[in-house]
């Protein structure tokens, strides 16, 4: 019994110290550049365009700069870097990451600058955004889950703060997301 016990913690540590490892040692520019690739080519099969400057490693992650997404909206941000959460993966049996990005704006029509910001992220079945912030003329704070196969919103519940000039506009916007209006404050909600 004592021999399994000492084999299950030697395997156990063995399994942690190298996955800790390849952590430390993750060539974070050429991983970035695979994903990159991965989200161009299936965004580019549901008839979206992403392109961007260049892919730079960062402590435990990777940044991608002048990055712009088009279709209905085009979205463009000065970087965003993405730092995987090893610890929460495992618990989660899903890939979470970290992502915080800076300069975002979004073209819909008229441009709505978002600024600086961030959110988690998970990808299983549906993809998770959690702890959504951001500090522009626009900001949100929520969450919200998008549907991969069809790209659409499917639960949500943030808060969408616009500028006053803007706020007229919102109702042409309820045609493509589920806004709700509460007072002067507009909400992605969908449960």
């Amino acid at each position: 019994m004592k021999r399994i016990i000492t084999r299950t913690i030697s395997i156990t540590l063995f399994i942690i110290g190298f996955i800790v490892a390849m952590y430390i040692f993750m060539p974070w520019r050429e991983a970035g550049k695979f994903a990159v690739s991965i989200a161009h080519n299936r965004l580019q099969r549901m008839g979206m365009r992403l392109s961007y400057s260049d892919v730079v490693g960062a402590d435990g992650g990777f940044t991608v700069n002048n990055l712009t997404l088009s279709g209905m909206a085009n979205i463009s941000l000065s970087s965003v870097t993405v730092k995987p959460d090893i610890a929460s993966s495992l618990l989660s049996i899903a890939p979470v990451c970290d992502i915080t990005f800076k300069g975002a704006s979004v073209r819909l029509g008229q441009v709505m600058y978002f600024g600086d910001g961030g959110f988690l992220l998970t990808a299983g079945r549906e993809i998770m955004l959690e702890d959504l912030r951001s500090n522009g003329e626009f900001s949100l704070s929520g969450y919200l889950t998008i549907n991969p196969s069809s790209m659409r919103i499917g639960r949500a519940n943030a808060r969408l703060d616009v500028p006053e000039e803007f706020s007229a506009n919102m109702g042409l916007l309820r045609n493509f997301l589920p806004l709700v209006q509460e007072g002067d404050t507009w909400y992605l909600r969908r449960e």
